[in-house]
């Protein structure tokens, strides 16, 4: 984690491990977000990240022995 007191976080990187359920309740959220098209907000803990996304938003998928990975980019709006 990256902090710069001008600019706020200039990198976060955080690994979660989440139930099914938890995950899809995530994931669910997150998808409202995007939809409304305004802020998506991430938290951990008192950390709290959101950007304006603008589109495209870049989706990349990778099977690699056994396990599937998915990436999201959201870039902020200018």
């Amino acid at each position: 984690m990256k902090f710069s007191a001008e600019k706020g976080f200039d990198q976060f990187k955080q690994k979660f491990s989440l139930t099914s359920s938890e995950a899809a309740a995530f994931l669910r959220a997150l998808a409202e977000e995007i939809e409304a098209g305004g802020a998506v907000s991430i938290a951990y803990g008192e950390v709290s990240i959101s950007v304006n996304a603008a589109p495209p938003i870049e989706l990349e998928v990778e099977l690699e022995e056994g396990e599937l990975e998915i990436e999201m980019k959201l870039k902020a709006r200018a």
